[in-house]
């Protein structure tokens, strides 16, 4: 089937997108499965003293730390009796895989789940670094300056903080399946007929061909 009309292939994402969405909701933790434990090995490297552990529940990643509070100040966790915990939920960033699935798949390109899967790498990394961002705006509002006092790497100043969190979920979640399609499927019909093919370019700069000459007209005869 033909969906190299912008019409069609959008008609074509919206049909794939209801049963994409249906299944990554169905699959609860897995879709963010890769970028939760790249979130997770991160902040137990880089934050030692400050995460005592994390872990993943449904679609709800926790980070537990070594501290709590008593009388609204922040105490060691055996002090107060309970350890400071942050959740946030991996779909904030994980709904980029259905996404980025329906503008795959609505192209037909060649080998489509090959270029599927390579995508599915990229924004995979793409959401263990949204979940760090997310996490260190957790720590950063409920730890303050004991965040930067116990890390044991050197951490963005807040407003980067702030603006990475921004920017991993409001902006990449939704941009990056799409900066990620028009790479994936740069050869599509779809693509390829909206920027014109390198063929029919050329064909179109070439200079018209010169018209044959007129033929000579037949001699006077001679008397």
């Amino acid at each position: 089937m033909n969906t190299a009309t912008p019409l069609r292939f959008m008609g074509w994402v919206i049909v794939l997108m209801i049963p994409l969405f249906a299944l990554w909701f169905a699959l609860g933790t897995l879709p963010a499965a890769p970028g939760f434990l790249l979130a997770r090995y991160a902040l137990e490297w880089g934050l030692p003293d400050i995460v005592a552990g994390v872990s993943l529940e449904q679609t709800r990643m926790l980070v537990l730390t070594h501290f709590g509070e008593v009388d609204g100040a922040l105490v060691s966790a055996e002090k107060a009796g309970y350890q400071l915990g942050y959740p946030v939920d991996t779909r904030l960033v994980s709904y980029s895989l259905p996404f980025y699935a329906a503008l795959i798949f609505a192209a037909r390109v060649p080998q489509a789940i090959e270029r599927f899967c390579r995508g599915m790498v990229v924004l995979w990394l793409l959401m263990g670094i949204g979940l760090i961002s997310i996490e260190l705006k957790n720590l950063m509002l409920g730890l303050q300056n004991a965040l930067y006092t116990h890390a044991a790497v050197p951490l963005p100043p807040p407003p980067v903080i702030a603006l990475l969190y921004q920017l991993n979920t409001l902006i990449i979640p939704t941009l990056a399946p799409v900066l990620m399609w028009l790479w994936m499927a740069r050869d599509s019909a779809l693509l390829q007929s909206l920027s014109g093919s390198p063929g029919q370019v050329e064909a179109d700069l070439a200079p018209d061909p010169a018209p044959d000459p007129a033929p000579d007209p037949d001699p006077a005869p001679k008397g």
